[in-house]
């Protein structure tokens, strides 16, 4: 019995402690000390703890704000020399005699984000794991301006480096890519118009400098500005104020809402200066900029130097190579031409705008010398898109669907060689492939086929040869009738050949024929052909031959093996199947 009541008395000694320790924590709170060393720097005596808190009504909640229990010195100019968090806070509106921000309405938290309800230091601003809005200071703070303010165009004394982020946003043609409600109607990339409410500043900062960094599959492109430090913050700083829950309203805006006027000029005649400002992504004529093509387009001047990005194909023989009217409907929807295009869609550009960017892009007018070496050609005209060494791999080819053709696999140059001059000559039609026969002439042409022969098979012992077989006509023998039950070749059944593609070619080419079946991306380069290509497989020479050749023989040099082991009727059931999914609409 005497052990029972020992017992008791540890456990309420130990309570005892518990309870002081617990009593000692709340006199020495992160506030407290805080608002001991204010008092203290004012020369005047501690009243005692107070938990200063801001109710700020939302539209959906109440937002609790104890900011200033710490930062008891931020509405207090006597404060300004204190050291943080004890002083004032600096005005938010430059010059201003009285700034309008009264934090006792609006607390800290509107702009500055963190978990206002803590007391505590590290989870007031906002440090716990997985907590979606930390703290934001400094110019960043200019992304929470739009909870209270219009900020979708015109000025707002403060928040210029927001004003120069939704600037970029235009000059970088990131309108082209994403949504954003108000700005854009793209559906090329991930939305943005709630990016602020859904990421931290620090995601979007990420993102736009390595954009595999939180998505291995992203088909964003690292453009050479991201190394400005300056133009991603102020990008970054935009993005983090897309968002959706805002307190724009007479009833909850702390310090009152105006809605502007909304006007944008646009531009209304075309010219080459407005196509030029179009294509730098600068505004014109107090239009608002909606270009950018040199973010991810090169052209040359007259002296043959290369200026923009390096993303998409050089433009400086675009209008020669594909004429005006093919380069004003790839503007607007580059999907029609290249099913696979990553570049964006330009449906907002009006006539006038469209206009100004063909005629700007028509004074691009350099030429190489008629005398020109073979190795020279291939490095102004081929080597962005085929790569030094022929791989196919050069500096714009990851962004290219289709890849360019790998030239340095000696069996596909072996075994294709005729097709070169044609290719050359009048492009590959649902590729990004051009027809240069407007610009080279028939032996610079040669000279390129002659320069891709030579690079290929230099130190080939034995020239690759490909064996030969012709598409079988209706009523022959099939090739696999080894039994000899009379089986002969009759017209392509595209059902069968529907069944027959499923089990046969999905694993490379999809279950939809477009190129992206589940092995597609542990190919060596190139990547399965897309069979819902319409431009590709329409073209004159992709005749039922050649599909019924690389079918049965596979494709030299390329992962595309043979199916020697299908009948004949198969293949040309499967052949049927690709007709009927690409067939031109009478």
């Amino acid at each position: 019995m005497i052990k029972d009541y020992r017992i008791l008395l540890f456990i309420g000694l130990l309570g005892l402690v518990l309870l002081g320790l617990a009593i000692r924590k709340g006199f020495d709170e992160d506030y407290i000390r805080y608002q001991k060393a204010y008092y203290e720097a004012l020369g005047e005596d501690f009243p005692g703890p107070v938990v200063k808190q801001v109710n700020v009504k939302t539209p959906s909640s109440m937002l609790v704000d104890r900011c200033q229990s710490c930062h008891i010195g931020a509405s207090n100019p006597a404060a300004r020399d204190f050291e943080m968090p004890l002083t004032a806070h600096p005005p938010i509106v430059p010059g201003a005699a009285e700034d309008p921000h009264d934090f006792n309405k609006i607390g800290c938290a509107v702009c500055h984000d963190g978990s206002s309800r803590d007391l505590d230091e590290h989870l007031a601003h906002g440090k716990a794991h997985g907590w979606i809005a930390p703290l934001v200071s400094g110019k960043i703070a200019q992304a929470n301006c739009v909870r209270c303010h219009a900020m979708e165009s015109g000025h707002l004394a403060g928040a210029e480096q927001f004003e120069k982020g939704r600037e970029l946003f235009l000059e970088k043609a990131c309108w082209g890519c994403h949504t954003v409600a108000g700005v854009s109607t793209s559906s090329q990339a991930p939305e943005l118009s709630n990016a602020g409410g859904k990421y931290t500043f620090d995601y979007l900062y990420e993102s736009i400098v390595h954009p595999k960094a939180n998505d291995a599959n992203s088909k964003m492109p690292e453009f050479d500005w991201v190394h400005d430090h300056e133009t991603v913050v102020a990008l970054a700083t935009y993005l983090k104020g897309l968002q959706k829950t805002k307190l724009r309203s007479e009833e909850t805006a702390p310090i009152g809402y105006i809605k502007p006027k909304a006007d944008e000029i646009r531009i209304s005649e075309p010219s080459v200066e407005a196509g030029r400002a179009l294509f730098a992504g600068i505004p014109y004529e107090g239009s608002l900029s909606r270009g950018g093509c040199i973010n991810c387009h090169a052209f040359r001047n007259d002296e043959g130097q290369l200026a923009g990005g390096h993303i998409g194909p050089e433009l400086t023989w675009s209008i020669r190579n594909r004429g005006r009217e093919y380069v004003r409907e790839h503007i607007v929807n580059a999907r029609e031409h290249v099913p696979d295009s990553i570049m964006p869609t330009f449906r907002d550009y009006n006539d006038a705008e469209l206009e100004s960017l063909v005629m700007f892009l028509s004074t691009f007018d350099y030429e190489v010398a008629s005398d020109t070496k073979a190795q020279m050609l291939y490095d102004t005209y081929c080597i962005s898109c085929h790569g030094e060494n022929l791989d196919g791999r050069g500096v714009i080819s990851e962004m290219l669907d289709p890849l360019p053709r790998d030239f340095s696999r000696h069996q596909f140059v072996s075994a294709y060689e005729e097709r070169f001059k044609h290719s050359i000559l009048n492009g590959v039609a649902g590729t990004a492939m051009p027809a240069w026969k407007n610009t080279l002439s028939e032996q610079d042409v040669e000279l390129l086929v002659n320069f891709i022969h030579e690079k290929a098979l230099e130190n080939v012992p034995d020239k690759f040869r490909r064996v030969e077989a012709s598409l079988p006509e209706i009523g022959d023998p099939d090739r696999r009738d080894w039994k000899n039950k009379g089986k002969v070749i009759q017209a392509g059944d595209a059902e069968n050949g529907a069944v027959a593609f499923q089990q046969y070619c999905t694993s490379c080419h999809g279950k939809l024929a477009n190129g992206k079946g589940p092995n597609a991306y542990n190919l060596h380069h190139p990547l399965p052909r897309n069979l819902l290509n319409k431009a590709f497989l329409n073209q004159e020479g992709v005749t039922d031959e050649r599909l019924y050749q690389s079918i049965l023989l596979g494709v030299a040099g390329t992962p595309m093996p043979p199916h020697d082991h299908l009948s004949d009727q198969t293949i040309i059931d499967i052949i049927a199947y690709i007709r009927a999914n690409t067939r031109e609409a009478e």
